[in-house]
């Protein structure tokens, strides 16, 4: 699910080349979070959020209309995607932002001082390739408050119109946060609102997962650029690495729990370049959705992102 016989398939020797071909997406409109579909993490969910972005690349500017645990608030982000960091006020609190591009992604970054402590964002924007929803996957360190991942997952709103923003008790699910999801179910994956990135896409894959954890084991049946293949992925969510059998290729797998969402990470070899690959699992409020957002690093060859959508059959 987090690719590891993508890399496969991807060929990792064309990765540098992909990367500097990839076209960059323009994310200017006006987009309501989908409040369900998001997964604040342990924190507190918005009830509400509009974000109406003007993207004249490399001039990003973000009017920002929040109603959550603080009340509403509102304010305006300007960056540049040529990765200088600039200095902005988001609610009161003084930020230092910066963006960079990374394939079709635009990684955006932030640091910022809460009551003392140094917290700092990474946040990885990705447009599906309709055009139509901007999902943020995003890895929160506060210092020695520890870390945390969050998506959100803005739809476009058509014609400027106030479409029907997901209602506060939408947000029922990542309000629980600490309780933990349970990825059992045959998923297919929906090729067209998941994006590859740089990378060749497949034309179907379904993962029927067996999750009683920590136990956690993935039968999956992928048809790719290499073909059909079929392997199985077995874990624990208890952070220990054991190693699988992904499509002829050896990967050192393990998966640990950040708040109510599953960290996968996945270590291989593929022509004597080491492969990195973080993945984070968001099941959906309605359990209908299985997102994973993945994070590749292949060495001197770069590094992408990718994210993966799967529907529950």
């Amino acid at each position: 699910m987090y690719r590891t016989a993508l890399v496969t398939t991807l060929g990792v020797f064309a990765l540098a080349a992909s990367l500097a071909a990839q076209s960059k997406p323009n994310f200017s409109g006006t987009w309501k979070m989908n409040v369900e579909k998001s997964d604040f993490g342990p924190l507190p969910p918005s009830n509400s959020r509009t974000d109406i972005i003007d993207h004249n690349d490399p001039t990003l500017k973000v009017n920002v209309s929040d109603d959550g645990a603080q009340g509403k608030q509102e304010y305006v982000l300007n960056l540049t995607t040529d990765g200088k960091e600039v200095t902005n006020n988001a609610g009161g609190t003084e930020v230092k932002n910066s963006a960079t591009w990374e394939g079709s992604g635009l990684v955006v970054g932030t640091k910022l001082k809460f009551q003392d402590t140094d917290v700092t964002v990474r946040s990885v924007w990705t447009l599906s390739a309709d055009g139509k929803t901007l999902t943020q996957t995003a890895h929160l360190v506060a210092g020695a408050l520890g870390e945390t991942d969050q998506t959100f997952v803005f739809e476009k709103a058509s014609g400027g119109a106030a479409a029907a923003s997901a209602p506060a008790s939408a947000a029922k699910a990542t309000s629980s946060a600490g309780s933990r999801a349970n990825y059992s179910g045959t998923w297919k994956m929906n090729v067209e609102k998941s994006d590859f990135g740089p990378l060749p896409p497949s034309n179907s894959r379904t993962d029927i997962i067996d999750h009683k954890d920590p136990v956690l084991k993935v039968n999956v049946s992928d048809d790719g650029a290499q073909g059909k293949q079929a392997y199985v992925l077995s874990m624990t969510t208890d952070g220990k690495e054991v190693t699988n059998n992904a499509g002829g290729l050896e990967v050192k797998n393990s998966a640990s729990w950040e708040g109510p969402s599953l960290v996968v990470g996945t270590k291989l070899k593929f022509q004597d370049t080491d492969v990195i690959v973080r993945s984070v699992w968001v099941l959906s409020a309605d359990g209908k959705t299985l997102t994973e957002t993945a994070h590749l690093v292949a060495g001197a060859l770069g590094e992408t992102d990718q994210t993966f959508v799967f529907e529950k059959q």
